[in-house]
Parts: C-alpha cells; sequence; structure tokens
C-alpha cells in the first residue's frame, strides 16, 4: 500500500516539469525568499545590543530574541515534509512568508521583552519552512542534469541576505531605529510572496498520510533538550551539573524512542527510508559540519578583528563581505561544473579551501594586513560554496520524489542543530584554550625571571607595585585569548582534512549525466 502511494506521488511531482524559461523564472521567484531568513538573522544580531539599552535587559535575557527563533526554528523544521504533502508547496509557501512578515510587524510595534521573545519564536515557526520548501522546489522543478545550477543560484541568494543583513542592520539601528531592522522584513516578503505566486509551481497536496503527533513531540523533546544543554553548558558547568546530565540524558532517550518508532510505526513522522539511501547520509554529515563551520566562524572572526586586531564594527563588517562573495561567486561555479564532473573532485576542492583558509588564519597575527584578512575569509567563502552546492545536490541526485518532503526537512533538521553544537563547541573549546594558554603564559610571569631585568619594559609594567602586576595580566589575558583562536582555527583545520576521505565514496558519474527517469525524458520532449 505506502509503495503504491509513494509511486502515485512520484508520478505527480514529475509531472510538474517545466520549461527551460519557466524554469528560470522559478530561480527568480524563489531568490527574495532565499535571501529573507539569513537577512533576518544577522541584521537582529546587529541590533542586540542596542535593544539591550533600549529595554534594560540583561545580556541573557536579549540573547533570548535570537534564541527563542533558533528553537523554534529547528523544532519545527521536520514538521514541514508533512506540510509539504498535506498543504502543497506554493500554498504552504505564501502562508510562511505571510506569517514571517506578519510576525517582524508585531514585533516592531511590541514595547516590551516577553512579547518580542514570544513573537520571534512565532517567526521561528514560520522560518522553519523556508529552506526544506525551497529545496523542494528546485528538487521538483529541474531534471537532475540541472540541479546543481539551481542549488547554486539559491545558494547565491542565501548568501547574499547574509551579505547584506549586517550592513542593513547597523545603518537601520544607528540612523533610524531598532524597529525598522525588523520592519525591512516586510517590503522583501512582498516580493518574495508576488514571485512565488507568479511563478512557483502550485504542487499535489496529499491527503493521506496523517500526522503523526506521538513522533512529532518526542523528537521535538530530544532537540529542546539538546538546545538547552547546548546553551547553558557553559555557562552550568557542563557535565559537572546535574541539569546538563539530565538534559542530555533526556534528549538521548527521546531520540532512541524516535529511531524506533519511526522504523516500528506504519505511520511514521518521517520516512526511514531516506536514512538508506548513502549520498544522502554523506550530505546530512557534511551539512551538518558545514553549518558548524559556518556559524563558528560568525562567533570567531568578528570578535577576534574587533578585540584584538583594533577593527570597528563597521569596518569588522566590511571585512566579513569578501566571504559571501566568495561564496555566491563559488556557488554559480561549482552548479556549472556538476553538468560536466562528478561531486568528487568539486567537494575535494570546498574542503581545501576551506581547511587552507583555517590553516591560514591559525598563523595570523594581531598586527596582520587587511588585505591578507578579505584573501583568507574570500577563500573561506568560496570553501563553502563548493562543498554546499555540490553536496546538496549530490545528496538527492538519487533519492525517489516522493522521499524528497523528508529529505529535505531532514537535512534542514541536521544543518540547524550544526549551528548550535558548532557555536557551543567552539566557545567552549576557546573558553578551555584560553585557560590553558594563560597558565602557559603566566609560568613566565614573575619578578625573579632574568629577562624581565634586562628588558626595557614599560612603567605600567612594574612588576614591583599592585598597578603593574594587574595591568600586565590584562596584556595576558589578551594574549591567551588571541592563542586560544588561533587553536581553535586549528582544530577546525584538522577537523576539514579529516572528512576528505569520505569525498572517495561518492558517485563518480556527474550529475548532469546522471541518467533520467522516463517520465522526465517523456515530459521533456513534450515541452520542447
Amino acid at each position: 500500500m505506502m509503495a503504491k502511494s509513494e509511486s502515485k506521488q512520484e508520478s505527480e511531482e514529475e509531472g510538474v516539469l517545466l520549461s527551460p524559461r519557466q524554469r528560470i523564472a522559478v530561480v527568480i521567484g524563489i531568490l527574495p525568499a532565499g535571501m529573507i531568513t539569513g537577512m533576518d538573522t544577522f541584521a537582529v544580531g546587529v541590533a542586540l545590543p542596542r535593544m539591550q539599552g533600549v529595554l534594560s535587559a540583561t545580556l541573557l535575557e536579549i540573547s533570548w530574541i535570537l534564541t527563542a527563533f533558533l528553537v523554534a526554528a529547528t523544532v519545527f523544521t521536520p514538521m514541514y515534509g508533512w506540510l509539504a504533502r498535506r498543504v502543497g508547496r506554493r500554498k504552504l509557501f505564501l502562508i510562511i512568508i505571510v506569517g514571517f512578515c506578519s510576525c517582524a510587524g508585531l514585533i516592531a510595534q511590541s514595547d516590551s521583552l516577553e512579547e518580542i521573545i514570544f513573537f520571534r519564536f512565532c517567526q521561528g515557526f514560520f522560518g522553519a519552512g523556508f529552506n526544506p520548501l525551497l529545496m523542494q522546489i528546485v528538487l521538483a522543478t529541474f531534471p537532475v542534469s540541472q540541479q546543481g545550477i539551481a542549488f547554486g543560484w539559491l545558494t547565491t541568494g542565501r548568501m547574499s541576505g547574509i551579505i547584506v543583513g549586517p550592513l542593513l542592520g547597523g545603518i537601520m539601528t544607528e540612523y533610524f531605529s531598532w524597529r525598522f531592522v525588523f520592519l525591512t522584513n516586510i517590503p522583501l516578503g512582498m516580493l518574495a510572496a508576488y514571485l512565488v505566486y507568479l511563478y512557483v509551481p502550485r504542487g499535489h497536496p496529499e491527503n493521506t498520510k496523517k500526522f503523526d503527533i506521538f513522533g512529532f513531540l518526542i523528537l521535538g523533546i530530544a532537540i529542546l533538550a539538546l538546545q538547552y544543554a547546548l546553551d547553558q553548558g557553559q555557562t552550568l558547568g557542563w557535565f559537572d551539573s546535574i541539569e546538563i546530565i539530565g538534559a542530555t540524558l533526556l534528549s538521548a532517550g527521546a531520540l532512541y524512542l524516535f529511531v524506533g518508532h519511526i522504523f516500528l510505526s506504519r505511520n511514521p513522522f518521517l520516512n526511514p527510508r531516506v536514512f538508506a539511501n548513502r549520498e544522502f547520509l554523506i550530505g546530512l554529515l557534511f551539512g551538518f559540519l558545514l553549518n558548524f563551520m559556518v556559524f563558528g566562524y560568525a562567533g570567531l572572526i568578528p570578535p577576534i578583528l574587533q578585540n584584538h586586531m583594533g577593527y570597528p564594527v563597521i569596518s569588522t563588517g566590511f571585512l566579513m563581505v569578501p566571504r559571501g562573495i566568495g561564496t555566491m561567486v563559488s556557488s554559480l561555479v561549482a552548479g556549472a561544473m556538476l553538468m560536466k564532473y562528478s561531486a568528487r573532485p568539486i567537494s575535494a576542492l570546498g574542503i581545501c579551501c576551506i581547511g587552507g583558509s583555517t590553516c591560514w588564519l591559525s598563523f595570523f597575527t594581531p598586527d596582520v594586513n587587511a588585505v591578507y584578512i578579505s584573501l583568507a575569509l574570500f577563500i573561506q567563502g568560496a570553501g563553502f560554496g563548493f562543498l554546499s552546492v555540490s553536496l546538496t545536490t549530490v545528496a538527492f541526485q538519487s533519492m525517489s520524489p516522493s522521499q524528497r518532503a523528508d529529505g529535505t526537512s531532514v537535512l534542514s533538521l541536521f544543518r540547524r542543530l550544526g549551528s548550535a553544537i558548532g557555536v557551543s563547541v567552539l566557545v567552549t573549546q576557546l573558553a578551555r584554550s584560553t585557560q590553558s594558554a594563560r597558565q602557559v603564559l603566566s609560568e613566565n610571569y614573575t619578578a625573579h625571571n632574568e629577562l624581565f631585568k634586562h628588558l626595557p619594559l614599560p612603567e605600567k609594567w612594574d612588576l614591583d607595585s599592585l598597578p603593574g602586576l594587574l595591568s600586565m595580566e590584562k596584556v595576558i589575558d589578551k594574549q591567551a585569548e588571541f592563542i586560544a583562536y588561533l587553536h581553535d582555527f586549528r582544530l577546525m583545520t584538522l577537523l576539514m582534512f579529516l572528512l576528505l576521505p569520505l569525498v572517495l565514496v561518492l558517485r563518480i558519474k556527474p550529475p548532469g549525466e546522471m541518467e533520467e527517469h522516463p517520465k522526465y525524458t517523456k515530459s521533456a520532449n513534450k515541452n520542447r
């Protein structure tokens, strides 16, 4: 019965293949929708310090504006596989765009932190659907041979939002108000809704599969418990805290129940067959680690530029732009390369670019030239583009259309988890490395060290006075933290190059030469 249902949906999905001109229109239609969440997240991040002062909130309280969105987006992402089948892609896409922008308007009108956090959570519910639906639209409207190019354009749209977001957030916050940061979502959302309505195919709702409430609840518990452990781990001392141990055990137990449930249930929340696809499993792993790196860098590079290299906030924002440009350029190049080459060399190139850039960053000094920083970040961004487009394309090239809704939701979920875990792990590693480096530096920091007696030291470093000792301790703390950043970059380098052997298990045949399904061929001939 299940095979019959999947076969029926596969036929329906393949029937939406469009002419080349229509496919271009679809790409144009989804680009603004691809921009909106990235632009919102990075623009809000820039506005948080101003919002903290206006709302008289603590750092922990104001951080919930970002956390509430991310938690909701992570928990509700898997639901969009079921919703896409039930509602239809275009209708559901229009609903989430309108909902996302409506929440943005409500946030801009809010006067209390509690209201803002509540509406940000609601906005996260709608925002969770963007990535799965964008991927579903590409997969449903492009043949396998052209999906690489489509994903390249989609990645370009996302990165343009990430580039514009910090600049727009800074301008709106500095010259207008933090409320305008949220209001800027509305015109972009209106454009996205108009283009989606105009160009995106409707999709076929499926009314046979009921919603698996038990599967949704236990997966939600697993994600929430893991998110709590990651958010509070550094504050509570990780596994020295009973709360963190309890949250970790709860997450592991709920995940165990969920895995058993989807394999034994007749009506699972997610189709377990997606995990039987080798390329998709590799895509999950790389998608997780890619977001681990992307959002880990977002937490490391701006602080080191501002606190240790002396760049002001605006200059830091401009120095981050080359990374986005590198991703945009390489995404388009990767999409074109996938027409002729397999994903192996393109993925390997992406890994080498990311690993090479982190290795270069690990040898930087506080007085390094801005040109070298920009070049390193450009190479890093290029690596993200090559790896993201090639692995996203190959993850779905051999997947049945009936499994794509679940596949896109699972991939989006793993990427979101990679973001959360990446920030937590790298910040924890930074704190530990700082402590270790400080201990090593402090061993030589003593009045009995003959070196200090013969070197012309500044008066403020007088080791015989309390102010001198405090001044020297500040220098040691700063140097220890800078060394810790370099250790994090080396850790990332090692992690990336350890992934290189996984590239060898990918298919050798280029996606552009993958054998098309008979229905695709028939439909393509018809369009001609």
